[in-house]
């Protein structure tokens, strides 16, 4: 029988912080949504409660699942004794793995009681997983297990992890037992970039699932570019190595995948350059590749030199670009340090056919949207016809509510939509560089608002489309829903959109 992928880490149980829960059966659902066949399985209980009972727990879990689930163990720090010879008793009851969750209960992976464990685990045999919430956890971890010469994955439990890729580079070449999770390097063409300075021998996938979108980190390994064997070493073979079990025949294929990433579509979210941050793909070929590979009609762009070095140059920049690619449309940045040069911008570039709005974002500056700084310059907007403005949250309820003429399209609005669903001048952006439920909360957004305000958007390159895309996948939408997100929506958010 055919094998496929291997999930380097989900959650078994409820976990009580957060509300998210899944059992056995639930799991197995999301795996095969996602193309998988075996997942890494802790328990929520051994981590947040007793990790002795919990293992338990997920051992007898991992025994009904036919051997889909491999119990992995959570060890808690504060209670380990290195006397009593648990893992010893771990190693024996056949678990695959030890997890330690940093930051729960207060321990670090700066503690000695670390460096013991990671010593000992490294005696056994016994492949160490640390999941880490902060970059300064990953030089802690390198520190702390380096030299202990065991089998250690390294596994992101945060949102985003585009600015990883420098440590975890870093380390690679400083720790070679080390194995690194790339379900959150979300930039377009990072993961490839990991593969060709690293090879692909040395990454994994773990969805963290239910915390976080299972399908978002397995759709950004099917849209890496990689061939299909080092999609299946970095889809689950690397693990299986490392735990001594089957390898995978094939690379895991998300069930969505094709259907999502050929149809039509629309991206309201993106940029003409980088963000000075380690982003492979961002030139103007790659760019425009990555708008063809995944069909969009039009993708909505602003320049980042706009915000961070010159207003003027910067709109000239997305101006030039959009005579380069036919997809593409224009936002005219604004800068609410300089009010009388943002409207002479507005005022530049509205006749021109591909600008469809405005754009800023006011925390980039310290402000909030309804700083008396900005009010010249939503006030010009609003006597403008058809001519939106993207921005991020803070202060936009309020500024949409002093300006109700005027159309805002609230970007990242995936975690506080809630105070804004009764603004009828307000449309949603669904990107968003985390990948925990908690913060990129689309189906709720959808139930807050109504799909009709819901604009996909993946706020590339730095999240590759494919990242949003491995949301919306196992929402459970009808077709009209995804119709409507994917490309209904857009052109009543910008109507100027289908204008040129």
């Amino acid at each position: 029988m055919s094998r496929s992928g291997l999930d380097g880490g989900v959650f078994f149980g409820r976990d009580e912080t957060t509300g998210r829960e899944a059992d056995a059966t639930r799991l197995l659902s999301l795996l095969d949504a996602c193309g998988v066949e075996r997942a890494l399985a802790a328990a929520y209980r051994a981590i947040w409660f007793d990790d002795r009972e919990g293992n338990a727990t997920m051992r007898e879990a991992a025994a009904r699942s036919g051997g889909r689930l491999i119990p992995m163990a959570a060890i808690n720090l504060t209670r380990h004794d290195p006397f009593d010879g648990y893992l010893e008793q771990l190693k024996r009851d056949g678990f695959a793995a030890i997890a330690l969750v940093a930051g729960v209960f207060g321990w670090t992976l700066q503690d000695y009681a670390f460096r013991s464990l990671a010593r000992d685990a490294a005696r056994l045999g016994l492949p160490l997983q640390l999941c880490v919430r902060e970059r300064r956890d990953l030089a802690a971890a390198a520190d702390g297990a380096g030299a202990a010469g065991g089998t250690v994955m390294i596994r992101w439990m945060r949102g985003g992890g585009y600015t990883n890729l420098p440590d975890l580079l870093a380390i690679a070449r400083d720790c070679p037992r080390f194995l690194f999770d790339v379900a959150t390097i979300t930039q377009s063409g990072g993961i490839a970039h990991l593969v060709e300075r690293i090879g692909p021998a040395r990454l994994f996938v773990a969805s963290n699932a239910p915390n976080a979108h299972a399908g978002a980190g397995w759709f950004m390994l099917r849209a890496s570019g990689l061939d299909a064997d080092a999609r299946r070493l970095i889809g689950g073979a690397n693990l299986a190595r490392a735990l001594g079990l089957p390898e995978p025949d094939t690379a895991p294929e998300p069930r969505a995948w094709r259907a999502l990433a050929e149809t039509p579509k629309i991206d309201t979210h993106w940029h003409t350059s980088g963000w000075n941050l380690m982003e492979p793909r961002t030139g103007f070929e790659d760019l425009s590749a990555t708008m063809r590979g995944y069909a969009l009609t039009r993708a909505v762009t602003s320049s980042i030199r706009a915000l961070s070095d010159s207003l003027e140059a910067g709109n000239a920049e997305t101006a030039e670009f959009l005579a380069r690619e036919p997809r593409a449309r224009g936002l005219v940045v604004v800068n609410p340090r300089r009010p009388e040069a943002s409207i002479a911008e507005i005022e530049r570039w509205r006749a021109h056919p591909g600008f469809v709005g405005a754009k800023t974002i006011q925390d980039f500056y310290g402000l909030r949207l309804d700083d008396p700084a900005y009010r010249p310059i939503l006030v010009h907007l609003a006597a403008l016809p058809d001519f939106p403005i993207k921005a991020h949250l803070p202060g936009l309820k309020e500024a949409a509510l002093a300006h109700p003429r005027l159309q805002f399209v609230a970007a990242h609005s995936t975690w506080r939509h809630r105070e804004l669903a009764s603004l009828p001048n307000v449309w949603f952006d669904i990107s968003t560089s985390t990948g925990l439920v908690d913060e990129s909360d689309i189906g709720d957004l959808i139930a807050a608002v109504g799909v009709e305000r819901v604009l996909f958007s993946s706020d590339a390159p730095l999240m590759d489309p494919a990242w949003t895309l491995g949301k919306l996948a196992l929402l459970d939408l009808s077709a009209a829903a995804l119709d409507a997100i994917l490309r209904r929506n857009a052109p009543r958010a910008f109507p100027r959109l289908e204008a040129a």
